[in-house]
């Protein structure tokens, strides 16, 4: 393995750690030391993905494709070490983590997909009726848009 983890975590483009380390209980290798993470930590994270919402929850469907893309591109490129360091965290062999880094991998690029076309927009059109009887129908449109973060909380048993 080529990687070690450093414990922090990235918030805003910055690693940033609190005051207080845990070690972890590979099942087997070396323990790493990991930063707690705090309320300030917390509150620190989202404001930046509040941030972050202005200009990528604005930007064009292609630049979010190609972001979800790149995602998906890094973590491929780093595959051998992310399935190193998930084999000495959970025991699991390495082609269930080489299988799950796919899955992971395919779910970002169908996402991708997905916005590059549009369907996540879910636009539906009804247009009006101004004969209908006993009361015109006016011209109702419905479309899905971002209105800003979500916090995902995972398993801290899941590799990915």
């Amino acid at each position: 393995m080529t990687f070690t983890p450093h414990g922090r975590h990235l918030i805003a483009g910055d690693w940033v750690g609190g005051e207080e380390f845990f070690e972890n209980e590979p099942a087997f290798g070396p323990a790493h030391r990991f930063s707690m993470g705090t309320v300030d930590l917390v509150e620190r994270a989202a404001e930046a993905a509040e941030e972050a919402f202005w200009s990528y929850g604005y930007a064009s469907r292609k630049d979010r494709a190609a972001f979800l893309t790149a995602i998906a591109d890094g973590i491929e490129a780093r595959g051998a070490d992310i399935t190193a360091i998930g084999c000495q965290e959970t025991g699991l062999p390495e082609a269930r983590l080489n299988g799950e880094r796919a899955r992971t991998t395919g779910q970002l690029r169908l996402f991708a997909e997905t916005i590059r076309k549009g369907d996540y927009l879910d636009r539906r059109h009804d247009p009006a009726l101004p004969d209908r009887k006993p009361l015109p129908r006016p011209d109702l449109r419905l479309m899905q848009r971002p209105i800003g973060p979500v916090a995902v909380f995972g398993a801290s048993n899941f590799p990915l």
